[in-house]
């Protein structure tokens, strides 16, 4: 049997799988993703990124093919219940417009797109970068030791095997992932909260929608209790119905069945209809006991189920993918020790927990089931999204700070450069007159920003970064970027000789107030922490 290297294997080509795979090609990370199905997804499945993620595509290359792809959903603002599309209209009423968060972020927008559009563009994106992505292969088995990972792939199509040999593995298999079961990882929460069946299918919905553009449109009939969704062609769309397994179970939903559901939600007895394909899923709210077991990471659903209230899986999913791949990228080029991967699990199972709760809280309030105390507790979509923080090994906290708890949520426009939460955003001067974001400094590698006056800590990290061959961004306030209408040293928390470290995923991991004795020194025992170098 033949046996291949690879540095990491990615298991699973949805979403979050072909997120890590942009994510370490962007990185220049080697590395081989396998998928079972000989395609992206068919199913709509998860919609709409939030500016958060957005900001993280965007550094990779890729936000701009998805805007575009998204420009057709522009007018889909309805929110409705109704009969059928052609029967009486219980309620519908217009979405409020998106809170403006350019205050917060570059990204000044939610994009409202599905999982089925975006993944395409994903995967471009992510082969211009050098990805090796193969579908239609099934990982059959794994087993790791001390130096990696052994993998045997199945080839869907022809039948072959062939061993795979890689460093590391991330499990993005999904919410039943083999990989997962495989290593015996539990998962904690309140299960699976209902059972559903998404049913794809073509059909010409233009004269039942008339004028109108749903973004969420619920049926309620005799025949579907259901939610029905439609694409800007206005000629594909997607019902998800509740079933119980056990009485109504998914192979009693054949295409005749599936057929006449669409018919009666759309409210044309004779619409001709083409069933694409259906898909079952549990609606459920479970987080793994660990993200990590020796050389194995695991992301996105195989992480966490989060229920689709609030649109937080994908997200979330996606910045596990990002946290995970900057570090994956600094221990295979040498640039740190090996138990920076262990901040993983650290940084990322904390997130994953909060953000499950507020999901099932938010579910509960819907249902009026959420009481006064879950209620007061529900914390707002951009705060989730923005306002988390990090406590692990590769963050450094403020001298005599009494952190907060991992994975509590900030309001986002109070982030002010404490060491765990993601850089604030402000627009400052760049070379040539540009306008550059806080976040659009940040790029493959620590980024030591100086204040105006901290000439010091600027020529420390010059010095630092030559003389041990540590890869090292480097720039000062007044000198190669210049404050606009805020102040960076203000938003920063630190005085003009101060200076802020900031991870390659926009994290701050260290800050300094003002001048300190012997900067070469303290900025060498600060990367060697938050890089887990035993020495620089």
């Amino acid at each position: 049997m033949r046996e291949d290297t690879t540095p990491v294997l990615v298991v699973g080509g949805g979403l979050v799988g072909l997120s890590t795979s942009l994510f370490l090609s962007w990185h220049g990370v080697r590395h081989l993703l396998v998928e079972r199905h000989a395609g992206t997804s068919v199913h709509p499945r998860a919609w709409g990124l939030y500016p958060r993620t957005l900001e993280l595509l965007d550094a990779v290359g890729a936000s701009d093919a998805l805007l575009a792809e998204a420009a057709g959903f522009a007018g889909h603002v309805l929110n409705g219940k109704v009969e059928s599309l052609t029967g009486r209209e219980i309620s519908v009423t217009r979405i409020p417009e998106p809170e403006d968060v350019g205050d917060i972020s570059p990204v000044a927008r939610v994009l409202s797109l599905s999982q089925d559009r975006i993944e395409p563009i994903l995967l471009r994106r992510a082969r211009e970068l050098g990805a090796d992505v193969r579908f239609g292969t099934e990982l059959r088995a794994s087993v790791q030791d001390a130096d990696g990972v052994t993998a045997t792939l199945h080839d869907r199509e022809t039948g072959a095997e062939r061993r795979v040999r890689a460093r590391y593995l991330v499990a993005a298999d999904g919410a039943r992932s083999p990989v997962r079961e495989g290593l015996g990882i539990a998962r904690q929460g309140r299960g699976t909260l209902r059972h559903q069946i998404s049913i794809v299918f073509r059909g010409d919905l233009r004269g039942p929608l008339g004028g109108r553009r749903f973004a969420v449109c619920r049926i309620a009939n005799p025949s579907v209790d259901g939610v029905l969704g439609h694409d800007d062609t206005l000629g594909r769309g997607t019902l998800i119905v509740t079933h119980d397994p056990e009485t109504d179970p998914f192979t009693a939903y054949t295409p005749e069945r599936c057929t006449e559901l669409v018919r009666a939600a759309v409210g044309v007895p004779d619409l001709p209809v083409d069933i694409v394909s259906t898909l079952p899923w549990e609606m459920a709210a479970l987080v793994a006991e660990r993200y990590t077991e020796g050389r194995v990471f695991l992301v996105g659903d195989a992480a966490h189920v989060i229920p689709p209230v609030g649109g937080y899986g994908a997200n979330t999913g996606i910045q596990d993918a990002h946290n995970l791949a900057w570090k994956l990228a600094a221990v295979l080029e040498g640039q740190a020790g090996e138990e920076l991967l262990g901040t993983y699990d650290a940084e990322r199972l904390p997130v994953g927990r909060a953000t499950m709760r507020q999901a099932a809280l938010r579910l509960a309030a819907r249902a009026d089931r959420g009481g006064a105390p879950e209620g007061a507790a529900v914390a707002d979509t951009l705060s989730v999204m923005f306002g988390y923080r990090y406590e692990s090994a590769a963050v450094i906290s403020d001298e005599g700070e009494q952190a907060e708890a991992a994975g509590d949520f900030a309001d986002p426009r109070t982030l002010s450069g404490t060491p765990g939460t993601r850089v604030p955003h402000l627009w400052l001067g760049a070379e040539g007159g540009r306008e550059v974001s806080t976040l659009s400094l940040v790029g493959r590698r620590p980024l030591l920003m100086a204040g105006a006056k901290g000439a010091e800590w600027y020529h420390a990290a010059h010095a630092v970064a030559g003389r041990t061959g540590l890869g090292m961004d480097v720039l000062r306030m007044g000198e190669d970027v210049t404050e606009r209408e805020r102040s960076w040293h203000e938003a920063m928390g630190v005085t003009e000789a101060g200076a802020v470290l900031v991870r390659p995923d926009g994290f701050v991991a260290w800050r300094t107030a003002g001048a300190r004795p012997s900067p070469e020194q303290v900025l060498e025992t600060v990367l060697a922490r938050v890089l887990a170098r035993n020495e620089i």
